[in-house]
């Protein structure tokens, strides 16, 4: 499909609100650190929540990062590109929230 001056238009905001959005969620990410002060290596699986954590904090910028690739490929091909934006934006959201997820998860099943 080719791109209209609106689908560009979109497609560049929304790259705008993904990149703005990687920089806001990085401080939350890092806050994360301080749900593990409740556990400790014999109480919880530091292993499985260090994964969660790093997913928190690198996933939305890896996220933001492919979808900034495919978008600008795509508009450089005259092509629409709105829902790559879309996807990427999506992905941002989605892998800090399963970062989220895990690690409070993790904190809160902890053992005795």
């Amino acid at each position: 499909m080719t791109a209209t001056k609106k689908s560009t238009t979109l497609s560049i905001v929304l790259l705008v609100v993904s990149v703005l959005s990687t920089l806001v969620l990085f401080i939350p990410a890092l806050f994360l650190a301080m749900v593990s002060d409740s556990c400790s290596a014999n109480t919880c699986n530091m292993t499985v929540f260090s994964i969660g954590f790093y997913i928190a904090v690198a996933g939305p910028a890896i996220s933001t990062l492919l979808g900034l690739v495919f978008t600008i490929r795509a508009l450089v091909q005259k092509k629409d590109a709105v829902n790559f934006a879309l996807i990427g934006l999506g992905g941002t959201y989605g892998a800090f929230m399963l970062g989220v997820a895990i690690t409070f998860i993790v904190a809160a099943s902890k053992t005795s």
